[in-house]
């Protein structure tokens, strides 16, 4: 019996060692849904500045990208608005705080910017919209006139009940209307796929009567009303992909339906269903040829009644036997435990059927919940790939890019390498991506870019710079291949060595130069083909230590700043492209003009009972010319907390009235010609009890308390108040539902007893709001809520 079991333990170790060390695929899905209704992903909240808009997207661009994911699926359509220049809908609410209003520029168009962003980054965009939700939440926010719902309320079904309106599907001018809004997208916008969700008919509350009247006004041949209803469905999945395929065969179009089709498929699921209860029918959709990719909503963990590796399975075989492409979709839910994801996607990488996956949502996988981005960059997706082609459409591939290099890119400083469009395909089809390959040989094949591990990267554009390979140390060759419009990948390219860079030389300052600025800008020299530069700057000539260690900077210049006055520095600078890095540059050295940072006197550092005509003094500083002095209520001198700020002062003494009973900070910074030195040390002090009564002992609180706000609910001030035990640094943040903060109430040092502080919200929309007091390392937080 011990034998058997060490055999069995030997085996399934050996399957499991097999199963992670299988090469991985080289093509595959890999998406993640953008949520931006009731601002789950993006924005953060309606009515941002559209700058902020578009920097907190590319983080997530950015996010995607470090996890080699390749497929942006963004919501545009959310409630039959808009998050798009639309001439049929109106913006969105969840974009501009105000349905109808459009953003603050008349250039902002967010689906333009998501396309160009995602396809610099060489990953698809998929306009996902949902086909017939009007009104999520009835009352939430005030309607535009524009909205369908007040232009032709025939159309809507209304579910008090649950506070949601749809569209009617059962109207053909509904069915003619949705198409409009879908080949709008289609053929104003250059999307690689249409993209739409499971919200057909409701199922909370399910569908009832409420359809009657247009069931009879409409019955198309049908007697039985739940047929009726997804023969609605049907017809227009198939009216959008016939005129996608008249328009553009290569925009993909994909459904992420409820993840049941029906009870008892397969053996044993249970629960709500797509079939009769959303009246959504994927099995037809397959039939007829309506979709492209089927994403079933698969948001259930491994095992019970709606059991993961019984649903992936059945929907990837009924999925590939009408030979289409299958990408299950999964939920980072709450509930599960950190390898129930892992355990998902080893079963989607075992079974052939499946094509990829797709996340809901981005805003976990940026927040890495669960430590799954960690899963996904150094395991499931640690190598980049390409998205697999769809062989019922166009499968001629395209030619390959001509001249291929790595040199300078235009008069920049730095290299990459570059390409010229290749020759026309045979189909005429235009490439949309390339893919650059790395080999440490000269002795490539095309059969050699099988390997996924090849891949450096996959851009949209025909110049690249890939991240330098800072611990390589010898040649490597690098070919490119095109991908076209349905990733058919073409033949590759000429194949070019690139070679390690020069060594930079260095240009400005000179060797040995003194009386340097405060804001000195160093210079050295392109070197050739450098794709990057590290700075090093050290007080000591053989660099034991660092004071700057500046890497991957693309330009051949750099400022510094908060270095020590009248002081003598080094500096070198190495250069690094795709082959590795350079030796170091020759070591020069400067030294610097300005001043030193004074030495305090008066008022002592931690000290108490100081009068309160404060009279301030520092020691005087070699080469100065004035000095400049601060003085603040909290240690990190924000403007609110700030008493006295005073440059000029030629004297080293300074005397100012200060409030009695206080804890106060000051600073002095010297300066000449040359510049200023850094801030001194920060001292701190309080100065004396008030009118001879100590206010700290008069009522000293017994317990570290954060009190309820008052009023709460409130719009849009409230009051919040505290009690602290001791003297401390405290902050008090208030916080979104998201965890980001909006509002900072308190960030300086207190003295214990009672506080009380005005939160206004002025500009934050409703809702739930977390406050949250820290002290000395104790941490309390309550909530309140906001209601406009």
């Amino acid at each position: 019996m011990k034998i058997k079991i060490l055999s069995l333990i030997l085996i399934l170790t050996a399957i499991n060692i097999f199963s992670q060390s299988t090469t991985p695929p080289k093509k595959e899905f890999r998406a993640a849904w953008v949520a931006t209704v009731t601002n789950l992903d993006w924005p953060s909240n309606p009515g941002l500045p559209i700058e902020q808009q578009k920097s907190s997207f590319i983080a997530i661009l950015d996010v995607m990208k470090a996890c080699n994911m390749n497929v942006v699926v963004f919501q545009v359509r959310t409630e039959c608005d808009a998050l798009y220049k639309s001439q049929i809908e109106p913006w969105s609410y969840w974009l501009t705080g105000a349905q109808g209003m459009a953003p603050g520029s008349s250039d902002w168009d967010p689906l333009q910017f998501a396309i160009e962003e995602s396809h610099k980054r060489g990953m698809e965009l998929h306009a996902w919209i949902n086909p017939y939700r009007a009104v999520k939440t009835i009352g939430q926010y005030p309607i535009s006139d524009q909205h369908i719902s007040i232009t032709h309320p025939s159309w809507i079904l209304t579910f008090s009940s649950s506070k949601l309106k749809i569209l009617n599907p059962g109207i053909p001018a509904v069915r003619e209307y949705n198409l409009k809004v879908c080949m709008d997208i289609v053929n104003r916008y250059d999307v690689d796929g249409l993209h739409m969700d499971d919200y057909f008919y409701p199922y909370d509350p399910v569908i009832s009567t409420e359809d009657q009247a247009t069931f009879q006004q409409y019955p198309n041949g049908f007697t039985d009303i739940g047929n009726w209803r997804r023969n609605n469905v049907n017809l227009m999945m198939k009216m959008v992909m016939d005129s996608i395929k008249a328009v553009k065969p290569y925009v993909k179009f994909g459904i992420s339906p409820f993840g049941i089709w029906k009870p008892g498929y397969p053996s044993g699921i249970t629960g709500l269903n797509s079939y009769d209860v959303l009246f959504a029918d994927p099995m037809a959709w397959l039939r007829q040829g309506s979709i492209d990719y089927l994403t079933p909503q698969l948001y259930w963990k491994i095992g019970g009644n709606q059991d993961y590796s019984k649903l992936m399975p059945w929907w990837a075989d009924s999925t590939f036997k009408h030979n289409r492409m299958f990408v299950p979709g999964h939920i980072f839910n709450a509930n599960y435990t950190n390898t129930e994801l892992p355990r998902q996607f080893r079963l989607n990488r075992n079974n052939p059927k499946v094509s990829g996956s797709m996340l809901f949502r981005v805003a976990n996988l940026v927040s890495n919940d669960k430590g799954f981005a960690d899963s996904l960059k150094n395991d499931f997706y640690k190598y980049k790939c390409i998205i697999p082609s769809m062989n019922w459409k166009d499968v001629v591939a395209p030619n390959p890019p001509r001249d291929v290099a790595y040199t300078r890119l235009g008069n920049s400083p730095t290299a990459g390498f570059k390409w010229n469009l290749p020759l026309t395909a045979a189909d005429g089809d235009s490439a949309k991506r390339y893919v650059i390959y790395q080999f440490d040989n000269a002795l490539i094949s095309s059969g050699d870019i099988a390997d996924p591990k090849k891949i450096l990267d996959v851009v949209g554009s025909r110049s690249a710079q890939p991240k330098t390979l800072v611990s390589a140390t010898g040649d490597y060759f690098f070919l490119v291949t095109t991908l076209d419009r349905n990733n058919n990948e073409s033949d590759i390219s000429n194949i070019i060595q690139v070679t390690l860079p020069d060594v930079p030389s260095l240009a400005y300052p000179n060797n040995g130069a003194v009386n340097q600025p405060d804001d000195l800008v160093i210079k050295w020299n392109y070197a050739n083909p450098a794709a990057s530069y590290r700075l090093q700057i050290s007080a000591d000539p053989n660099f034991a230590t660092t004071l700057v260690d500046k890497q991957n900077l693309t330009d051949t210049s750099f400022t510094i700043a908060n270095l020590v006055g009248q002081k003598t520095f080094y500096w070198r600078v190495k250069s690094a492209n795709v082959a590795g890095e350079s030796a170091y540059s020759q070591v020069n050295s400067f030294t610097t003009g300005y001043p030193v940072a004074p030495l305090l006197v008066y008022p002592t550092n931690n000290t108490s009972l100081i009068p309160l005509l404060v009279n301030f003094s520092w020691k005087k500083t070699a080469n100065t010319d004035s000095y400049r002095l601060q003085v603040a209520k909290s240690r990190n001198f924000d403007l609110n907390s700030m008493v006295l700020d005073t440059l000029g002062l030629t004297d080293t003494t300074f005397v100012k009235l200060l409030d009695c009973n206080r804890f106060h900070f000051y600073r002095v910074a010297s300066s000449n010609s040359y510049g200023a030195s850094l801030w001194s040390d920060i001292f701190a002090f309080k100065t004396d009890i008030c009118n001879g009564v100590d206010d700290e002992n008069a009522s000293i609180p017994d317990e570290f308390l954060l009190k309820q706000n008052y009023p709460n609910p409130f719009n849009p001030t409230t009051k919040i108040a505290f009690n602290l035990l001791s003297n401390g640094f405290t902050t008090l943040h208030v916080y979104n539902i998201l965890g980001e903060v909006v509002a900072t109430l308190v960030n300086s040092e207190l003295s214990k007893g009672a506080h009380e502080v005005t939160f206004d919200a002025t500009g934050l929309p409703s809702g739930i709001y977390i406050y949250s007091l820290k002290s000395n390392g104790k941490q309390l937080s309550n909530k309140m809520m906001l209601i406009k």
